[in-house]
């Protein structure tokens, strides 16, 4: 064999041996730093008020990707009214050793979720879910992009067919783009509310404005209460471009604006058109639902059906000093976020 036909037959081969020593080497050593990076946050805080344990780990996907699946995991986030925590059956978490810097996550099977009220007493809901994955995708700038995506969620509490969350920041804008959905929910017979057991599509797009208040805590350097306080006085809103709710018997869509006051409760007004007025005191009046001042929504809902008496209708949802009302007639409470 002549000089000339050895290197096209061995300068591809090693060409092709170089560049799989050279991948190898850097897949390894991105696995080394993720792996001791793991072990030095288990137990410590991911973020101020933020904490992450696991009991094992173990880190695969060579050449490109490095998959990591946790054993024994836990979340767990401070708030003025006690710890909330989160505990997975099954928890996994995806990222590329090239390219974009973007984080898939996984979770699966049983999971609990337990929570302090706001009275002091502890809360448990525990759950098991068909399939639930997450992203978040990050530039030279720090996060850009989250997305929630629940699919199959059962519990004593509820059900709900699907349930999204997507937050997408606006740089030139200083805001949050927010899109919330939720498909086919079902309340249990002691957790149904008044207005119905059953939501059959609940839609809500909006924007968070002044989100410049939230980069430290998009980078993990501050509790999530500084930032919303922080926002709050900065003169954040949330604006909802729109929003829908179907029940089986009532459907309601809008837009609106709110804000937190001085003591962290919300403040605004939403405006709804409302339809499927008849069918809803139909359902009512089966039920026996109280209606008046301070019965809940559904209560002073039944009483602005009665005055207006038609099948659609207009209203105003308002938030003021701790008190929601419609049109003006007081309807139920709400306590301070934090």
């Amino acid at each position: 064999m002549k000089y000339s036909s050895r290197f096209f037959l061995y300068a591809p081969l090693s060409l092709f041996l170089t560049l799989f020593l050279g991948v190898g080497v850097h897949w390894w050593l991105a696995a080394s730093a993720l792996s001791k990076q793991l072990e030095a946050l288990n137990g410590s805080d991911l973020a101020p008020g933020v904490t992450m344990r696991f009991s094992s780990r173990t880190i695969s996907g060579f050449p490109f990707t490095l998959d990591t699946v946790f054993r024994g995991t836990s979340f767990r986030i401070d708030t003025p009214h006690g710890p909330a925590e989160w505990r997975p059956q099954k928890f996994a978490m995806h990222t590329l050793t090239y390219g974009r810097a973007e984080t898939i996550f996984e979770a699966a099977g049983r999971q609990e979720l337990r929570w302090t009220r706001d009275d002091g007493s502890k809360r448990t809901l525990v759950f098991d879910v068909g399939a639930l994955h997450a992203s978040a995708i990050e530039d030279r700038t720090g996060p850009t992009r989250f997305d929630l995506d629940l699919v199959g969620f059962g519990s004593k509490a509820f059900t709900a067919q699907r349930l999204q969350l997507h937050i997408r920041r606006d740089l030139p804008r200083d805001a949050l783009d927010l899109v919330v959905s939720a498909d086919g929910v079902r309340f249990s017979a002691a957790d149904s509310p008044n207005l119905g057991n059953q939501v059959a599509k609940a839609r809500f797009e909006g924007v968070i404005g002044k989100a410049a208040a939230f980069d430290a805590l998009l980078a993990g350097a501050e509790r999530w209460t500084d930032a919303v306080e922080r926002w709050r006085r900065f003169g954040g809103t949330l604006h909802a471009d729109s929003f829908r709710l179907k029940w089986p018997e009532l459907t309601a869509s809008g837009q609106g604006t709110l804000s937190l006051d001085d003591t962290h409760r919300p403040q605004g007004t939403l405006n709804f058109k409302i339809t499927g007025i008849a069918a809803f005191q139909e359902h009512a009046t089966e039920r026996r639902l109280a209606r008046g001042p301070n019965t809940g929504l559904a209560g002073a809902l039944l009483d602005h059906a009665a005055a207006d008496n038609g099948e659609h209708a207009d209203a105003v949802l308002g938030f003021a000093d701790g008190a929601v009302s419609l049109d003006g007639e007081p309807a139920d409470t709400v306590t301070p976020l934090y």
